[in-house]
């Protein structure tokens, strides 16, 4: 048996049905029906293309949030070294104040060292005399040219310094002219650090020392020829090195 109110469900379908049936036709609620689906489905594309949209937009806003804090660090970073930047300017300020005081004291220093120099090389023995007067006109114009800076000036005058001192710590034979007696030779001038200066002519017949308490040349006797002419080879290494007995001036006589 059916039950009252399924009774009544059903006789209300019934109703409805001839209802509709009796207003439009089955074909247009077919129709109505595919329009909603159809309406359906846009809406749903349309839901899913804003939830397209929202995704890039999030997408986007992350990225830009990303870049935004790379930039706040970036900042960061610009920020300590402009402060650093500034600390080490204040430091070279003040350095360029001590360098400006130095120059002013180094230059004249400079110019008394130099007039030093010319002296010691007036007085010392007359060796390698061009040499040493060249290098020190240079040096006396390097200390008066502007394209030169102060650095170099002060470099160039220790080492001419440095080169006199080695003078004194080294065997050397150069040719030079000599005026002798009244004759004009030329000869072999040999340097045995600052202790002798001698001279040999190139025939090996003459033999000098020279004398600084009279500033003038002494002339040896024959039996130093032998001596001086092995010193020159040793100095010029055509000889191997050897004790030599060579003489010495001092307080006026030769030892």
């Amino acid at each position: 048996m059916i039950h009252p109110i399924q009774r009544c469900k059903l006789i209300f379908l019934i109703s409805l049905f001839a209802s509709v049936c009796h207003g439009q036709g089955v074909g247009d609620v077919v129709a109505q029906q595919e329009q909603l689906q159809r309406d359906a489905q846009q809406s749903q594309q349309r839901i899913e293309a804003l939830d397209d949209e929202s995704l890039a937009m999030l997408s986007a806003y992350n990225q830009e949030q990303r870049r935004y804090d790379d930039l706040a660090t970036y900042n960061q970073n610009l920020r300590q070294l402009l402060a650093s930047q500034a600390i080490e300017k204040n430091r070279f300020n003040a350095e360029l104040a001590e360098v400006e005081v130095v120059r002013q004291a180094i230059v004249p220093l400079m110019v008394e060292m130099v007039d030093v120099l010319e002296q010691f090389i007036e007085l010392d023995q007359p060796m390698l005399v061009e040499e040493r007067s060249a290098r020190l006109a240079t040096l006396k114009t390097v200390l008066t040219r502007s394209d030169v800076d102060i650095a170099e000036k002060y470099r160039r005058v220790i080492e001419s310094y440095q080169i006199e001192a080695e003078y004194g710590q080294s065997l050397e034979v150069y040719e030079g002219p000599i005026s002798l007696e009244g004759k004009a030779l030329t000869v072999d001038f040999l340097r045995v650090g600052r202790v002798g200066l001698y001279f040999l002519s190139l025939d090996r017949n003459e033999a000098g020392i020279w004398n600084p308490e009279t500033d003038s040349w002494h002339k040896l006797d024959s039996g130093y020829l032998d001596a001086l002419d092995y010193a020159v080879r040793v100095a010029r290494e055509q000889a191997p090195p050897d004790l030599i007995e060579l003489p010495l001036w001092s307080q006026g006589a030769i030892r």
